[in-house]
């Protein structure tokens, strides 16, 4: 099991996430390497796994998700590695073993496996049944992914242009199109708390990465419908969308409601992505309240 755990890196991307690190890497043995890639430029992190030889921390300027995994991909020497967010409960050292194990039993001939995810929305979240070990998705959840480095290498990794959402939609499709397909381990079961990743105490930070994963979310979504289907079919779909989001704009401005920002970000994050405008927007540029 030792050599099977020696085959497996794990990847963690934070942003403000000391204290849920402290408690992941507990449950990861030692004979596995963790590359931590911090965006916020945590200092303290070296100091709070100083004693940990097999975690090697790198910081660097916040450039999105999918571009922390590309970078932390170049420094990887095992043949696989793990993607998980410090929001994700559940893996260990059983996990690991589990995903290299069915990775050679399909013949390492898939884009990416990712596990059952025990607190998904059924509306939101698709799965496979568990009447399944194993079975092919259209797509996995970015929170928990596991790789083989060459078809990571070879499908090109994610789009460095997508700074948050859609980049493991994005990075899926054009595998299946090299012919790599997607699976689901549904033996592996995790939770993730969405959203518990960052620390903040206070209520105005908390409703700007609200607000900041709105305008992102929608941002990547026409990014990606306009990549792979091109434009005129993405404003034909996007055209309804646009239509509501406006119309709710003018609403809860009239009655000063407080959610004419999230649907200000929408209408702001969509339009950006249109113009073909970079996914510039950052915390500190995001509004609390309009």
């Amino acid at each position: 099991m030792s050599k099977i755990l020696n085959e497996i890196s794990i990847v963690l991307v934070c942003y403000n996430s000391s204290f849920k690190l402290k408690k992941f890497v507990q449950k990861i043995p030692n004979e596995t390497n963790i590359f931590i890639i911090d965006n916020s430029r945590d200092y303290s992190l070296k100091k709070i796994f100083r004693h940990k030889k097999n975690i090697k921390i790198y910081f660097k300027k916040n450039d999105g998700y999918g571009s922390s995994i590309n970078f932390a991909a170049k420094k990887i020497k095992t043949p696989y590695f793990l993607v998980v967010q410090p929001d994700v409960t559940g893996i260990k050292k059983s996990s690991l073993i589990k995903f290299y194990k069915y990775a050679k039993k399909i013949k390492d001939k898939f884009s990416v496996i990712g596990p059952h995810f025990l607190n998904a929305s059924k509306s939101g979240h698709f799965q496979t049944s568990l009447k399944y070990k194993i079975k092919e998705i259209h797509n996995v959840h970015g929170s928990t992914m596991f790789f083989n480095k060459k078809i990571f290498n070879k499908n090109k990794g994610f789009d460095k242009n997508i700074f948050l959402y859609w980049e493991e939609t994005d990075y899926n499709k054009r595998a299946s199109n090299n012919g790599y397909q997607a699976y689901q381990l549904n033996i592996v079961k995790v939770k993730h708390e969405k959203g518990k990743a960052v620390k903040t105490s206070n209520p105005n930070d908390v409703k700007k990465l609200e607000n900041l994963y709105t305008w992102h979310f929608i941002w990547s979504k026409y990014y990606y419908f306009d990549k792979h289907y091109g434009k005129f079919l993405s404003l034909i779909y996007f055209t309804p969308i646009l239509i509501r989001i406006l119309f709710r704009m003018f609403i809860y401005k009239l009655i000063k409601s407080n959610k004419f920002t999230k649907y200000y970000c929408r209408w702001d994050g969509l339009k950006s992505s249109i113009l073909n405008k970079k996914s510039s927007m950052r915390l500190y540029k995001i509004p609390s309240n309009l």
